[in-house]
C-alpha cells in the first residue's frame, strides 16, 4: 500500500452535518478500496482563488491515508460525479 493523501473542498452552503457526512463518505469510500484512514485536518472555510460552480468561498480539507494504488481511480470516478464536492486532488505522498 502507498501513502496518499487528498485536499478537498466542499460547498459552503451546507450544514455542519451534512459537512460531515460528505467527509465520512470520502472516507468510505477509501475504506471500502482497501485503504486505511490516518489523519483528517479541518481546514475550515476559506476563499477561493476564482469561482468554482458560482461559489466563491469553500470548505477545506486533508485527510492523509494508505491504499493501494490500483484503488485510486475507482475513488476518482465517484468523486468526479459528486455535486457538492467543489475541489479535490489526491497525490502521493513522497517517503
Amino acid at each position: 500500500m502507498r501513502a496518499y493523501e487528498i485536499v478537498y473542498v466542499i460547498k459552503p452552503d451546507l450544514s455542519d452535518e451534512e459537512r460531515a457526512s460528505k467527509v465520512e463518505r470520502i472516507h468510505s469510500l477509501i475504506t471500502e478500496n482497501g485503504g486505511e484512514i490516518k489523519e483528517t485536518n479541518d481546514w475550515g472555510k476559506r476563499k477561493l482563488a476564482y469561482e468554482i460552480r458560482h461559489c466563491s468561498e469553500g470548505h477545506y480539507g486533508l485527510t492523509t491515508f494508505k491504499l493501494p494504488p490500483q484503488a485510486v481511480e475507482p475513488i476518482e470516478e465517484r468523486l468526479n460525479i459528486d455535486e457538492e464536492l467543489l475541489r479535490y486532488q489526491i497525490v502521493s505522498r513522497s517517503k
